[in-house]
């Protein structure tokens, strides 16, 4: 099971909202596709939170959810304001640290 625990607009898109979400799930077997949630697309950088074991998960601009590293082993909430730095450069998000990728 997953759902939505705090999203943030960003804009419409073919009748959808797009939006920044901060996801709960009970294992990363629920790990949410993109249009998961009704008239809602997941933006670049939601977040999802693996209950069971404290994982956290970013949704990259491929729409893939990649594991994130956090130091002590979880339990780090990112905040919207990281996520969004981080959906609109190339970033990764650790609690709320804003990681860049070296080019």
């Amino acid at each position: 099971m997953n759902w939505i625990i705090s999203e943030k607009f960003i804009r419409y898109s073919d009748g959808k909202a797009i939006v920044l979400a901060n996801i709960g799930m009970d294992s990363t077997a629920d790990l949410p596709e993109t249009n998961a949630f009704e008239g809602r697309l997941l933006e670049k950088g939601s977040v999802a939170h693996d209950i069971d074991t404290g994982d956290c998960y970013c949704l990259n601009s491929s729409g893939v959810w990649k594991k994130q590293r956090t130091a002590g082993g979880g339990g780090i909430v990112p905040t919207f304001s990281t996520i969004q730095t981080a959906a609109t450069r190339s970033m990764a998000v650790v609690g709320d640290l804003v990681i860049t990728e070296e080019e």
